[in-house]
């Protein structure tokens, strides 16, 4: 079928001059249009760097050629099974062992089934298709990519990101095609309801994300994005433009995936003129007009773990009048510097009080002048005009680390907790009364599934009690926890204020003769309280109970992390050089008795 349609194309060609005319224009268009310079065609020196160390295996047909040119031009290494004359149905290549994406052995897979697709939505361009039929469709399309999937975790350590179907702007049945199909899904539908299992896939798999075009292209502004030669209403290609759209989209998806740049931990907002409009003090509350569509994003914020704390140059007696234009959203702002401070003193006590790194701090704020003194005085504060409020929901600095978890959502409460027990100890005259009289209980076991999440956003986000500051993404901790020579140990503590959540995790490489802890962290809640000490006669135990003789940390000094370095000299590990800037702390079973738990600890494993 398809050959004699091309024998017709070219003896048109030879016979019908008009035709032969169109189709060298169409061509000479073309051809300029390829010759000029992409849109962007180079990103970011940043990207570019970051891009530099990621090997990117693409599974799909001539969609993804622009995506894959677009980001080898800016450095990274990538492999496509169309360049090679290979399949690119994913389960097909997939199952194909002589495949060159093994031996080329991606960081991450791009993944299209538009190929297969296309034949789905001629059959409802075309009217050929109903319910039940499209059910099978639509089953098979999720079988065809989980399938595939499946075949190449067996030999592929990566990620896996599906790119959707971009919604088809030219419906056969007219812009309202759903209310003219009675016995099939409209090709929105369609589209929709292929993306909504892209989306269980992903969901309910670790290793798989979901690259959404139209969202890309909304972000970017849809013009000139699809091939408008090639749209017949079936097939949408991508523009160069449209790949480079694309392309960029998935150089942040790859971003979060790896846990790659920087993060924001907590948002520093200005009051007047910048969370409402007036001033407070010569307006009154009366005068106030407050932006509740920016309050509502930064609440949106707190839902992925971010705290939000106020910086205003103000009246401290104001502050029950701030209280009231917020009404329940005060609560949402864990830390509320209102005076006539200095703001980068503000804010350097905002990271002190929360235990954060002023790395983590992002400041938004009307007043160009205070902008500029912050981007002076505290270069490493990721400082934002306040029309930006609205835009941090799109920007990946403000992108949770790793699967949101309970104690993500909960981060606000924890740190409004923590202040309470901040009062409450001074009313103390040393430090071991007060931490009996927390009534603390640790809990302490190997991670489960379910900890993972938690496990990943620890491992990504801490810093001062990081013993080696290695990040390791999602993918691969689970590879660590599927691995019989990997074990990992997580803590949570409880006090009588509240719960401090999964604070504690610790990667172990078990071997015969030792217990190698290649990560040993804790979140900056754990501080103060010596958990990491109970946690190190935890790990010392279950070693001991292991038949090994010794268990020793790995350490990588940076400029944050010297509090485990401590931990290790009062534990009493001996301490001996390694390969770089590695030092390994070891107890020996051998010669010293495992210490017992703090007395303040009820314990549970």
């Amino acid at each position: 079928m398809q050959a004699r349609r091309m024998l017709d194309i070219a003896k048109r060609f030879i016979q019908d001059r008009k035709f032969r005319s169109l189709v060298m224009r169409r061509l000479t268009e073309e051809t300029k249009r390829a010759a000029r310079p992409p849109t962007a065609m180079m990103t970011s020196e940043e990207d570019r760097e970051f891009l530099s160390t990621l090997k990117i295996g693409f599974v799909g047909g001539c969609e993804l050629s622009f995506i894959k040119e677009y980001l080898e031009a800016n450095g990274a290494r990538c492999y496509h099974t169309f360049d090679n004359n290979e399949s690119s149905n994913p389960f097909l290549a997939f199952d194909d062992d002589q495949c060159g994406i093994y031996k080329f052995d991606p960081d991450v897979v791009v993944i299209s089934d538009v190929q297969d697709i296309r034949n789905n939505i001629y059959d409802i361009q075309h009217g050929k298709t109903d319910f039940s039929q499209q059910e099978e469709h639509l089953n098979e399309a999720k079988g065809r990519v989980l399938a595939g999937i499946k075949l190449a975790r067996e030999k592929l350590s990566a990620a896996y990101i599906i790119m959707d179907y971009p919604l088809a702007i030219r419906p056969a049945h007219g812009r309202f095609d759903y209310k003219h199909l009675d016995n099939a899904l409209s090709l929105r539908e369609f589209l929709r309801r292929l993306d909504l299992l892209y989306l269980e896939m992903s969901k309910k798999e670790e290793d798989i994300y979901l690259l959404s075009i139209d969202e890309a292209f909304l972000a970017a502004g849809v013009g000139h994005q699809i091939r408008e030669s090639d749209a017949d209403g079936i097939y949408e290609h991508l523009t160069r433009e449209g790949a480079v759209t694309v392309a960029q989209e998935l150089i942040d998806h790859l971003k979060v995936i790896k846990g790659h740049g920087r993060r924001v931990k907590c948002v520093v907002v200005d009051l007047d003129n910048t969370l409402w409009d007036g001033i407070l003090r010569d307006d009154g509350v009366e005068g106030i007009n407050l932006h509740k569509n920016r309050l509502k994003a930064l609440e949106l914020l707190t839902k992925r773990g971010i705290i939000l704390a106020i910086s205003s140059k103000n009246d401290s007696t104001l502050v029950p009048l701030v209280d009231r234009i917020l009404g329940d959203n005060a609560e949402l702002f864990a830390v509320k510097k209102i005076n006539w401070n200095d703001k980068a003193q503000n804010l350097r006590e905002i990271a002190e009080e929360l235990n954060i790194g002023i790395d983590s701090l992002a400041f938004f704020d009307d007043n160009p002048y205070e902008r500029d003194q912050i981007k002076a005085f505290l270069p490493d504060v990721l400082v934002l005009p306040d029309t930006e409020i609205l835009h941090s929901l799109n920007r990946i600095e403000f992108e949770p680390v790793g699967k949101l978890t309970e104690e993500s959502s909960k981060r606000a409460l924890m740190y409004a907790q923590e202040a309470q027990r901040g009062s409450a100890e001074k009313q103390f005259y040393d430090k071991e009364s007060f931490l009996r009289a927390c009534e603390m209980q640790l809990w302490m076991r190997e991670a489960k599934p379910e900890n993972l999440g938690r496990v990943t956003e620890l491992i990504l986000r801490t810093n001062q009690l990081n013993a080696t500051a290695v990040r390791y993404t999602r993918e691969e901790i689970l590879d660590f926890y599927r691995s019989e020579d990997y074990r990992i140990y997580v803590v949570n503590l409880d006090d009588r204020y509240g719960e401090f959540g999964l604070i504690g995790v610790a990667l172990v490489h078990c071997e015969e003769d030792k217990w190698t802890m290649e990560v040993l962290t804790f979140s900056c809640r754990a501080m103060g309280k010596t958990v990491e000490r109970a946690f190190l006669t935890y790990l010392m135990n279950e070693a001991m109970s292991n038949r090994t003789n010794a268990l020793v940390g790995k350490y990588v000094r940076t400029d944050r992390n010297e509090a485990i370095q401590r931990l290790f000299e009062e534990a009493e590990f001996a301490k001996s050089a390694g390969e770089d800037d590695m030092v390994f702390w070891t107890y020996d079973f051998s010669t010293r008795e495992i210490p017992d738990y703090p007395d303040w600890f009820s314990i549970k494993t």
